[in-house]
């Protein structure tokens, strides 16, 4: 027997609407400011041995989002493992798909994807980003027969900086690179001009960009000290050479700086622990380079 024409909603357009208008309204009511970072080098993805190549994330698009954690953090937290401390905290949140699609361009991807970045600013006190681990599209489970979802529903993880290129011009987020990166400090000598920040250093034959052999972005520039520190490296920075700003056009000297000497804000580096005990032990010098006893 079919279903009534006078009573079937499972096709109603204005019902279907009036639903998505209260998720809507009560997610701007009750929900919080956030933002979305996609990752922006797609292109360069290996598909057949499924390795990922450096995130680019350069854009971060405004949204406001509804928390669905009513009290604490989920997944596994803080756990100790051969690694040391790792801290997995999970979060759920809620994103309406109406205002995804009105805020973030439709012309590459139609939803939130797995691996981009969400930016809470009231976690911990000082605001976090997370990586999304998985969006379910079905949590409203098609309600009065909508084939598209009213929501997305994204799984949250703590995101661990990796060396990712973050560069969204929104300081509250691109502080995890100055906080957490790989960061050479380099001293520099004679030259002229001022470096903006975030902006790409390069060091070239030809002093063209386009020839460059060492890439980096630069965190910090402090004219009285002579030093700049930069991350996101590329290639090697070789003392005695011209560092250009590409869009400054600075360029000053370096004159030396140690590889090995990694003061991140919250992260500690090894490498110059590891060089200092193991030169009583072993010879690793460049012209040993295998080591020996």
């Amino acid at each position: 027997m079919a279903t009534s024409n006078y009573f079937n909603l499972y096709g109603s357009r204005p019902d279907q609407k009036i639903i998505e208008d209260l998720i809507v309204e009560s997610i701007k009511i009750m929900g919080f400011d956030s933002y979305y970072l996609p990752n922006d080098n797609d292109a360069a993805r290996d598909l057949l041995y499924g390795e990922d190549p450096t995130k680019k994330f350069n854009t971060a698009f405004p949204l406001e989002m509804y928390l669905s954690n009513a009290t604490e953090y989920g997944g596994d937290k803080e756990m100790f493992t051969k690694f040391g401390l790792e801290i997995r905290n999970q979060v759920s949140v809620i994103v309406s798909k109406r205002t995804f699609s009105q805020r973030v361009p439709q012309n590459t991807f139609q939803r939130p994807r797995e691996g981009d970045l969400i930016y809470v600013p009231f976690l911990n006190g000082l605001g976090e980003l997370y990586e999304i681990k998985f969006v379910n599209q079905t949590k409203d489970f098609f309600q009065l027969g909508r084939k598209l979802p009213y929501f997305y529903e994204l799984d949250l993880e703590k995101f661990k900086y990796s060396q990712e290129v973050i560069s969204t011009g929104i300081p509250d987020i691109d502080v995890v690179v100055y906080d957490s990166g790989y960061t050479l400090h380099l001293n520099t000598g004679v030259g002229s001009g001022t470096y903006t920040l975030q902006e790409m250093v390069f060091q070239s034959p030809d002093n063209t960009y386009a020839n460059a052999t060492a890439v980096a972005t630069i965190q910090s520039w402090v004219p009285s000290a002579h030093q700049m520190a930069v991350t996101n490296i590329a290639g090697t920075f070789v003392d005695g050479q011209v560092a250009i700003g590409q869009k400054s056009g600075a360029s000053y000297i370096v004159s030396s700086y140690d590889p090995l000497e990694v003061p991140a804000v919250k992260e500690t580096y090894d490498n110059s622990l590891i060089r200092g005990s193991a030169s009583s032990i072993l010879d690793i010098t460049e012209s040993n380079p295998l080591g020996g006893i």
